[in-house]
């Protein structure tokens, strides 16, 4: 491992929290290992905030309103090399703003935790080389991750392994790791009890925790939740949606058996204390859950990505699968009754084993050899 500091890229998109996190996690352990010139950049945001908000706001109500339409896009997307014309042309939306960063950060490694690889096209015009790591943050390919000029990719599984070998990727490329998450996921914070007391929660009461601001038919289901026997406490997530808030915050404010919670950074703290969680099939928020052996229930996950990431584990007996709300009803009613825990966890720190990699090699050697562009 290098003790010379490296300035290290971190390239990621808000399609969903789940690539931040996963960026934030490694930020998060190159500091640990005091490697402190981390920077993170949203290349999209960056290079198009008007087209960006557009696809934000496009890709969360296509999975909302049109999940099949999404799913289909997935899958016929799924296939397209790095050279093909599609995916050239979404590569390049970003070339300018990435020349400039390169330029003004003159990073010793790049990562990319999103399938956004603008930075191949500025490699290619400028004929400069770069180390180039990419982070799947799913537990399932799609091609449009694959790039030939990837010096190593970091997977969950030894299926997604071999899936990239199945595309021609180099084995000696390829490195199973386990998705990176935040360390207090790993570590928790407090106790179930202080974390109780500290929210003034019954620590022998059953809480449920219910990621409402990824959900659909929201009310219908906490309705059914609310039928619980016996009967939980729900901790209902609306994340960044500040309207739902409000409207969850005015319809439940005469309940006790309801807490609403807006965006939060602490959400190992409402995992920690939880019996279970409802949650749409992210593969971060999976992640974050098993690493707390957390029980899980999916909620009518999207044909697509959430779909495999589903399949993976419940494969593996480690989460329920829900259709309709009175089935998340009767799967969170078995786990309370029975006081289950998550049959599967996550062991391993993969923030860990991927920072070592990188830093394994002599990168600031090799940057000596990048010429000014």
């Amino acid at each position: 491992m290098t003790d010379q500091a490296l300035t290290v890229l971190i390239v990621y998109a808000r399609f969903g929290e789940g690539h931040y996190q996963a960026s934030t996690a490694l930020e998060q352990q190159f500091a640990m290992q005091g490697q402190n010139e981390v920077h993170l950049v949203d290349i999209f945001e960056e290079a198009h905030p008007a087209m960006n908000a557009l696809f934000r706001y496009l890709y969360a109500k296509s999975m909302t309103w049109f999940p099949k339409a999404y799913g289909w896009s997935y899958s016929v997307t799924n296939g397209m090399q790095h050279d093909g014309p599609l995916v050239r042309w979404l590569h390049a939306l970003g070339r300018r703003k990435f020349t400039q960063i390169l330029r003004t950060t003159k990073p010793d490694v790049i990562i990319h935790t999103f399938p956004f690889l603008a930075v191949y096209p500025v490699m290619e015009a400028f004929g400069i080389s770069i180390p180039t790591y990419t982070v799947i943050t799913d537990y399932d390919l799609h091609t449009r991750w694959v790039h030939p000029r990837t010096n190593g990719y970091f997977v969950g599984s030894d299926e997604l392994k071999k899936q990239l070998m199945d595309r021609g990727i180099r084995e000696d490329r390829i490195h199973v790791t386990g998705i990176p998450i935040r360390r207090q996921f790993r570590l928790g914070r407090s106790s179930r009890q202080e974390i109780c007391r500290e929210k003034g929660l019954d620590p022998d009461q059953n809480h449920v925790l219910v990621m409402v601001g990824a959900l659909t038919n929201r009310m219908r289901l906490i309705e059914e939740l609310l039928t619980l026997q016996p009967s939980a406490n729900l901790l209902l997530v609306a994340g960044r949606d500040a309207k739902l808030y409000r409207r969850l915050m005015q319809r439940y404010a005469d309940r006790a058996d309801v807490q609403v919670i807006g965006f939060t950074d602490n959400l190992e703290d409402d995992m920690a204390i939880a019996s279970c969680i409802v949650t749409k099939a992210g593969a971060i928020t999976l992640t974050e859950a098993f690493a707390m052996r957390v029980p899980v229930v999916v909620y009518r996950p999207i044909p697509g990505q959430e779909q495999s990431n589903a399949d993976y584990w419940e494969n593996r007996h480690a989460l329920r699968t829900a259709r309709d709300a009175s089935s998340v009803r009767s799967a969170v009613q078995q786990i309370i009754t029975d006081r289950g825990v998550a049959e599967a966890s996550v062991t391993g720190d993969a923030s860990r084993a991927i920072v070592n990699e990188v830093l394994k090699a002599d990168l600031a050697y090799a940057r000596r050899y990048i010429p000014d562009f």
